[in-house]
């Protein structure tokens, strides 16, 4: 991180963030550089809350161009910017934003990309692309001990995972004294969380958990994104629609090798779902980039425990999850 203290017109702009958070987090949060990978809806929610926020710059990172299909999800965007390159289409809108923050554009693909490229980064986020880029991206990052995050949302359910490698943050808990009048009393207890690389969470085994365990504290789309990337390891380009019935009609075979034997854990419809893998529906878009997006401010504060280590949402119920998901081999 560069070094940048906050001007007088900063604190003044960030008065209400200061005040939930503390001066040093924003000073943190203004010395960030973030990179927000593939300019799908959840990353432009993610882009546009931490450039409100004041990160010190960010870079979007997307080789692709504008489609109408993502002007009808994306509010960044709009029928002009059709066949423009997505990162060109959004950066000015983004910078209008705040103005103090440093708006970057890169253009290339991201799987030309060195493996140097990605270490730099304060916090690096990647979106809606295949698990072995996922997988490579995440490996170079927890290499250097810097903290990686992958997101989607698709039709009616979106995910995060994070791996922050080995995360420091502060727990604040406040106590009324004993004189209503006196100061609040403030105990504040260090804690430390490790994280596991994508590769080794998507090796969970369910077997040591009874089906009626699964089914009361498990979302279903835990099963159905584990299903999803571990399917993308031998067909990035899933899911067409032939893959797609053949995934429904093997489920049985894809549950009972991650040791889930009650199948019934994980209904067909929300399989059949993957088929809408492709569109984005700005509601859920918004959960999960807001959600995201209070993630990184944690964790450049370094207060409050971040997520460990997914956040499943179910737009079909309406739920959003925590599970810690690890493999013990």
């Amino acid at each position: 991180m560069a070094n940048k203290d906050l001007s007088q017109d900063e604190a003044a702009i960030y008065d209400r963030q200061i005040r939930l958070w503390g001066i040093e987090a924003q000073q943190s949060i203004g010395r960030a550089h973030i990179l927000i990978a593939g300019l799908r809806a959840v990353a432009s929610e993610v882009a546009k809350n931490l450039v409100l926020a004041g990160v010190g710059s960010i870079t979007i990172l997307d080789h692709t161009d504008v489609t109408k299909q993502a002007v009808d999800s994306q509010f960044f965007l709009s029928d002009e910017h059709v066949g423009q390159n997505k990162a060109e289409a959004v950066a000015p809108a983004l910078q209008a934003l705040n103005p103090r923050v440093n708006v970057l554009i890169d253009k290339e693909d991201i799987h030309k990309k060195a493996d140097e490229f990605f270490e730099p980064f304060d916090i690096v986020c990647v979106f809606h692309t295949d698990v072995n880029l996922l997988t490579r991206v995440n490996d170079i990052r927890h290499n250097v001990s810097k903290p990686f995050y992958a997101a989607d949302a698709f039709g009616w359910v979106g995910y995060i995972f994070c791996d922050l490698v080995k995360h420091t943050y502060i727990e604040e808990k406040h106590q009324t004294p004993a004189n209503k009048s006196d100061e609040p009393i403030v105990t504040r207890t260090t804690h430390v969380e490790t994280y596991q690389p994508l590769c080794k969470s998507l090796e969970k085994n369910w077997s040591t958990m009874s089906a009626k365990a699964i089914k009361k504290r498990i979302s279903p789309i835990a099963f159905l994104i584990q299903i999803l990337l571990k399917y993308q390891l031998k067909s990035p380009q899933f899911p067409s629609d032939t893959e797609i019935d053949e995934l429904v009609k093997d489920k049985d075979i894809w549950l009972q090798a991650v040791g889930v034997n009650d199948t019934s854990v994980l209904d067909d419809e929300i399989l059949k779902g993957l088929s809408l893998y492709q569109t984005e529906l700005p509601p859920i878009a918004a959960i999960i980039g807001g959600v995201l997006a209070q993630e990184v401010i944690k964790v450049l504060s370094a207060k409050e425990l971040p997520v460990q280590n997914w956040f499943y949402y179910n737009g079909y119920d309406g739920s959003g999850l925590i599970h810690q998901l690890e493999s013990t081999e």
